[in-house]
């Protein structure tokens, strides 16, 4: 089979996407066909910005979480009405696609296809648990920067690990995870002394 680099993927579904405003079901619909891996891609670009993109955010980090859960159970993806039913702008659509073809052009200067690691069931599974979690974590209502950023980049590298069958790319979205843990840990403990020293302040005050 043809290597195919993730990017190229991109420029093709790009063009297959109606014009005009569309659905996120019909966005889903139209892609859904391409696999999960490259549907998660699509769907972490609005996370790659350094403000996010009003009103994608959320229904895109969900779709993130419901996408991995259909790959550990198997099933299908069901759509909550809520969000099928939000619209994109074609404005917004490219703007994805900049950003992940920006992205990807340095992922893809060492991803290529090797190790055994994506062809391993049970670390694929691991793997959307993994992204679940990171998922998660963008929802956290933090005003910090890269609080958004940090764990788009590590589910991005899970994803075109899968996608690309890279097991080296695959370690480096774990160091990616790991790193991301280690921000989210030193943020919450930072915060959390920073109350206390506020806190201490008023009380040798009163």
């Amino acid at each position: 089979m043809k290597y195919i680099k993730t990017s190229d993927r991109l420029r093709i579904i790009r063009k297959n996407i109606p014009q005009g405003n569309i659905t996120i079901k019909t966005l889903v619909d139209t892609l859904i066909n391409e696999g999960v891996y490259l549907l998660i891609i699509i769907l972490v670009a609005p996370f790659l910005f350094p403000v996010s993109i009003p009103g994608s955010s959320t229904p895109f980090g969900v779709l993130i979480i419901l996408l991995n859960f259909s790959i550990l159970s198997n099933g299908h993806l069901h759509l909550p009405k809520f969000i099928s039913k939000q619209v994109l702008t074609t404005e917004t659509i490219d703007k994805f696609f900049d950003i992940l073809h920006k992205a990807l052009s340095y992922v893809e200067l060492i991803s290529k296809p090797r190790g055994k690691l994506v062809t391993n069931k049970h670390i694929l599974k691991i793997n959307a648990v993994i992204t679940i979690i990171l998922a998660f974590l963008l929802f956290l209502p933090l005003p910090i920067p890269f609080t958004d950023f940090i764990p788009s980049v590590a589910i991005l590298l899970l994803a075109v690990s899968s996608l690309e069958n890279d097991s080296y790319l695959m370690i480096i979205g774990y160091v990616a995870t790991v790193i991301t843990l280690a921000y989210f840990y030193s943020v919450g403990y930072i915060g959390v002394e920073i109350i206390r020293a506020v806190l201490n302040t008023i009380l040798a005050y009163i």
